[in-house]
């Protein structure tokens, strides 16, 4: 994860990626919100499907599958929508300026770069070869 990376590399505190994390959760689009935005459901089946919810445990998208509200195709197009919406932990620590955007884009590279490389092994043993 970027945030750990920025804390081990000692560019941010603990309590500065909590206050990034939370503040990241609050800028969320909840999934009702984003199919009414789309005009693809009422104001009125996003008060039915919440109301629903306290008392099914189910995800938003598959009760209003199951009301004939949305279809999973619909259901696809709104999950990719706020998904699109999230706002990136490196864009919130710059906006909130605990990174500058020099900073944040070197460490960017590197945590990709710790990403990508591939594994170090263990050396291979190389058994000894028993004396006669």
């Amino acid at each position: 994860m970027f945030g750990k990376h920025l804390v081990n590399r000692g560019l941010l505190s603990e309590d500065q990626l909590i206050e990034a994390l939370e503040a990241q959760e609050k800028s969320h689009l909840f999934f009702g919100r984003v199919a009414y935005e789309m005009k693809l459901i009422t104001l009125d089946h996003v008060m039915q499907i919440l109301e629903l919810q306290r008392h099914k445990p189910l995800h938003f998208g598959e009760l209003a599958i199951e009301l004939g509200v949305l279809d999973a195709s619909q259901v696809a197009a709104v999950l990719a929508k706020q998904r699109d919406s999230h706002t990136p932990l490196g864009q919130l620590l710059a906006s909130l300026g605990m990174l500058d955007p020099e900073t944040l884009d070197r460490e960017l590279a590197r945590y990709h770069e710790s990403q990508d490389a591939p594994e170090q092994s263990e050396p291979e043993q190389i058994p000894k070869q028993e004396c006669a």
